[in-house]
């Protein structure tokens, strides 16, 4: 029965160690949400308990926020996981900090829950006001992400056509080269690969290396998070030319590296047709 009106009559958190670990806490939630997802109900329910002992401050929202996304991806309580969802989002609205909140919690709120629960069309509009929402307070970094899931909602969902896909994942990956944000300069290259494959090869002016090219810097970084989207846009631009035996091999990939996460819902997809 938590509301919005519970955490707003809790007391300021006031303690410096504690307002460090709950930044510590968010920024372990932020990383493991690619690489390690099973420890996001562990991470989030301390910053709920650090709240509820110690008092309310902005990671608490984050807290609640990542919470809610535990409950949607590893249980069956998609109501609950609804309700906190949108008690995040409300206080959220009443913060000062909203702009830093709101892109902050892009991949949480936006990309991991109301892209699924929700029509994508209506969703898909939301990462330009968060993008901004970004940029107007510096967070390159967040903004960044913003832009990097724009790219990726568009082009799993049809949300646009392919070329209009091809050219924000090449608006994407120039920015990212742009503020040297090379993780998601090359999970944006391989966007750019996917749709050169379906409809030619677009204008940019840096070298678009290839998916082969693109393992092999995945794995000298050991970048998880590139090679999970390296296979799932390549899962996807096979089953788009019923290559399905590759899709299969490319699926148990995919399992293999990532058996239990938010994503496994997307490759699941693709898998279908493979199995017929």
């Amino acid at each position: 029965n938590v509301t919005r009106d519970q955490f707003k009559l809790l007391p300021q958190m006031v303690d410096k160690k504690k307002l460090n670990a709950m930044k510590f806490l968010n920024m372990l939630c932020m990383y493991n949400h690619i690489s390690k997802p099973l420890m996001l109900p562990l991470f989030s329910c301390r910053m709920l308990k650090l709240t509820m002992q110690y008092g309310f401050c902005d990671d608490s929202i984050v807290g609640l926020a990542t919470f809610g996304l535990a409950l949607f991806h590893f249980t069956n309580n998609i109501h609950l996981a609804c309700r906190l969802v949108k008690v995040s989002e409300k206080l959220i609205e009443e913060s000062p900090n909203k702009h830093i909140l709101q892109s902050r919690l892009c991949r949480e709120l936006v990309s991991a829950f109301k892209l699924v629960i929700k029509p994508f069309f209506s969703v898909v509009p939301l990462y330009s006001e968060l993008y901004h929402s970004a940029i107007l307070i510096g967070d390159v970094e967040n903004a960044l992400i913003c832009r990097w899931n724009h790219c990726v909602a568009c082009f799993f969902t049809g949300a646009s056509d392919l070329r209009s896909a091809s050219k924000l994942a090449v608006a994407c990956m120039e920015e990212a080269d742009k503020y040297q944000q090379k993780a998601i300069f090359y999970s944006a290259m391989a966007g750019v690969n996917a749709c050169s494959g379906l409809v030619g090869q677009p204008d940019v002016d840096s070298e678009v290396r290839s998916f082969a090219e693109l393992e092999m810097i995945a794995g000298t970084t050991n970048s998880v998070q590139l090679e999970l989207h390296l296979i799932l846009y390549q899962i996807a631009l096979n089953c788009w030319m019923r290559k399905y035996q590759d899709v299969a091999k490319l699926s148990e990939k995919y399992n293999r590296k990532q058996s239990i996460s938010p994503q496994k819902s997307a490759w699941n997809i693709y898998r279908m047709p493979s199995s017929a």
